[in-house]
């Protein structure tokens, strides 16, 4: 898993974990009535295996889901098999009620260590989500800080500009003021020459008459031109001259008019998000993790050496010739949760031009058992035809499968020089053809396709394959 998952899953209750993947182990298994019952014990066989191997690399997961499985298929949904209570499986039935005891005790085993290793992640995470919020607290405040930090400096700038500004506009005044002082200076140093009076014959009366003395509030004519009397003519000396506006002071007080440096109210704020974990059960979020955690199982690779199809050639050489379709068993070692193949088993068969049939299925089981070797899935010719996958093929690779969704299905065209490596398409055609009941060759809908390219096959030229003949 990748951090985020892996913090995920240790945020969950423990014992949430442990039914999660129960109830998805479980939920996993069905059963066909079409398929044969002895399919199902031999699968029961493989399924152990498989939990042995992950055992042994400390994969305690994945082996506690596969002995929930071997239970729940042996003790809930093949005793609902109409074959079930077959003379012909007792012996298979007393194998599998011998295995359950020591089943059950391995799957409560890992399920006792797997809770300890649960509470000691779930404890941890606990420990890392206290400094995860510790530290996401300190930068909420450093951020706040700065903010804060950023808009005092941004009123300062602002302050500063508007200086500059009205140093600017008074400097621009002065001059301008400099200016009209200059102006009215050469002005007031040129005398103003009135035109001389009009002379008139001014007839007085024969009595004294005294004149009263002119008074004004404000500056009188006589006193604007120094008359002495209304006979003598007004002489302009000098010209009084407004006075030129005083400077302004030097000390400018600036008033801002935008108000106080700006503050941070902390208690409008709204708070960093939380995640509400109520509106999603545990539970839910536990299943949902091993579900996605098993769909990635289910995508494990299948390793097959590309020598293979042609030493399976080889051997079928003599049945090809004679236009008979000749079968085998892939069976493989599971390693580092991969499949990567190692045998091709040709058990006892009976073929004909357009199909094959395996016989004494035991003896192929008794060897696959000495070698701790896994079904995954199997190989066959069609001696005239192309690739593909009949409707009879469709029904034989779908008890593959079922039994395990890696299993392959190569199909060798000899005539036509090309080999295929089909899958049933999941969920699609595996849902349709497990509820076919039809049997030998019969139409089937092609759209949507029923079966695929395998995407999860690689092929490897350093590797190589026995091919072991029982016919």
């Amino acid at each position: 898993m990748e951090k985020s998952e892996l913090s995920k899953a240790w945020s969950i209750d423990p014992r949430e974990r442990i039914k999660a993947l129960s109830e998805l182990a479980s939920g996993s298994v069905s059963i066909s009535n079409g398929i044969p019952i002895k399919r199902y014990y031999r699968s029961g066989v493989e399924l152990e295996r498989m939990a042995k191997v992950y055992e042994d690399e400390n994969n305690m997961e994945k082996a506690f889901f596969l002995y929930i499985k071997y239970t729940t298929l042996f003790v809930e949904c093949l005793p609902k098999h109409p074959d079930y209570k077959s003379p012909q499986t007792s012996n298979e039935r007393k194998v599998v009620r011998s295995k359950l005891k020591t089943i059950f005790d391995r799957a409560e085993f890992i399920k006792n260590n797997l809770t300890i290793t649960y509470a000691g992640q779930h404890k941890k995470w606990i420990m890392e989500e206290q400094i995860r919020k510790a530290e996401a607290e300190q930068k909420r405040l450093e951020d706040e800080a700065r903010i804060e930090a950023e808009a005092v400096a941004a009123k300062r700038a602002e302050m500063e500009r508007r200086e500059t500004e009205l140093a600017l506009e008074l400097e621009q005044i002065e001059k301008q003021l400099e200016e009209t002082r200059t102006i009215a200076v050469k002005a007031s140093e040129k005398p103003v020459v009135l035109p001389p009076p009009i002379q008139r014959q001014a007839t007085y009366p024969s009595l004294p008459v005294e004149t009263p003395p002119i008074q004004s509030n404000t500056s009188s004519f006589n006193e604007a031109f120094n008359m002495t009397s209304p006979s003598a003519p007004p002489v302009v000396s000098n010209m009084s001259l407004p006075s030129a506006p005083s400077a302004p002071s030097a000390h400018i007080q600036i008033i801002s008019d935008t108000g106080p440096l700006p503050t941070v109210d902390r208690s409008t704020k709204p708070a960093v998000p939380q995640i509400d974990r109520s509106t999603k059960p545990a539970a839910l979020a536990a299943s949902d993790m091993f579900a996605e955690m098993m769909t990635q199982d289910s995508q494990r690779a299948v390793i097959v050496p590309t020598s293979l199809p042609d030493k399976f050639l080889s051997v079928c050489l003599d049945n090809t010739q004679k236009n008979i379709e000749t079968c085998g068993i892939l069976a493989a070692k599971l390693t580092a949760n991969n499949f990567t193949i190692t045998h091709v088993i040709l058990p006892k068969q009976r073929g004909t031009p357009d199909s094959c049939q395996t016989l004494a299925e035991e003896e192929l089981f008794e060897y696959q058992d000495k070698l701790d070797l896994i079904t995954v899935g199997w190989i066959h010719t069609h001696p005239t035809q192309s690739a593909f996958l009949s409707s009879v093929d469709l029904h034989t690779h779908c008890s593959y499968q079922l039994m395990l969704r890696e299993a392959i299905a190569i199909v060798c065209a000899p005539k036509h020089n090309s080999t295929g490596i089909f899958a049933l398409t999941d969920p699609h055609g595996l849902d349709s053809v497990s509820r076919c009941t039809k049997s030998g060759f019969h139409p089937h809908p092609t759209i949507p396709p029923l079966f695929e390219d395998c995407k999860h096959v690689k092929m490897d030229s350093n590797l190589t394959a026995q091919v072991i003949d029982l016919r």
